[in-house]
């Protein structure tokens, strides 16, 4: 697979600035906000961005762009050329408009502007291998959205955070939650420990996933039990044990409540594959 990277930078505009619209002719962009809020525009069609934010233009296309809040909108961006048909095939799986909560595009490429900075040996051949990392990152990320549940990672999409800060709430909650997964806990032991009024517990709770405190528990418990499936050698029963459930039936019950299959069906479509070959 091979690209080639044509420019990189990160960008900051004042409020009702930006980029007025030009057209893409050969090459493709990405452009990620970190910081602020925009509006941009492809053929005409609006697309509105907060901090996390992730916008693809595919060559052809007519974009523009302008900041829209007053702290003015800061942006990551690449622009890079590619004739490559497997790399026409990676592409093909990328929306116009996606998220990136956690911080994966936003790493690579802020390493790709640095390389372009400071020009170090063979920092070229370095660009290029990070844009093929994140152009296969961005297109699992936006193949997630069609899979169902189970093959998706829940907790980590309904984070709401900006790439900036982190609620160090929510991190004391997910803490406790996994020290004491195994074991009956009541949502006021909970808040007791992580040493927060109940109530105001729940407001951050439910800000930040849209979940109560009781659902999100369970989506954690979930998030776990795929991470044991996919994991280890562990039985059912074992991780259903290990999880706090008192037999397999309440186990399986809950599995197929939230991912939508049984884990009996997850478990054999995960474990089949003995080797795999490039």
């Amino acid at each position: 697979m091979y690209v080639r990277i044509t420019s990189s930078g990160r960008f900051y505009y004042k409020e009702g600035e930006g980029k007025s619209e030009h057209h893409h002719q050969d090459d493709y962009q990405i452009q990620l906000v970190y910081a602020g809020k925009a509006r941009n525009y492809f053929d005409g069609q609006p697309y509105d961005l907060e901090s996390g934010d992730i916008v693809f233009c595919r060559k052809g296309r007519y974009p523009a762009c302008s900041a829209t809040s007053k702290e003015g909108v800061k942006m990551l961006e690449v622009k890079f050329t590619s004739a490559d048909e497997s790399v026409q095939e990676v592409l093909g799986g990328i929306d116009t408009k996606f998220a990136d909560r956690e911080n994966q595009i936003y790493t690579l490429l802020s390493r790709i502007v640095l390389e372009g900075q400071r020009k170090a040996l063979h920092y070229r051949s370095m660009s290029s291998a990070l844009l093929m990392e994140c152009l296969l990152s961005m297109n699992r990320l936006c193949l997630e959205h069609s899979l169902p549940l189970y093959e998706s990672n829940p907790i980590h999409q309904l984070r709401r955070s900006s790439l900036a800060t982190k609620s160090e709430v929510l991190d004391s909650v997910d803490a406790y939650i996994n020290s004491h997964i195994g074991t009956s806990f009541s949502l006021s032991q909970m808040a007791d420990e992580c040493g927060y009024n109940q109530d105001y517990l729940y407001r951050v709770i439910k800000k930040q996933t849209g979940l109560s405190a009781i659902k999100y528990i369970n989506l954690v418990k979930f998030e776990r039990s795929l991470s044991l499936i996919q994991n280890t050698e562990l039985s059912l029963s074992e991780i259903g044990w290990n999880l706090g459930f008192e037999n397999l039936q309440y186990f399986s019950r809950f599995f197929k409540q939230h991912g939508g299959i049984a884990p009996s069906e997850y478990i054999e479509k995960v474990r089949r594959t003995t080797r795999t070959d490039y």
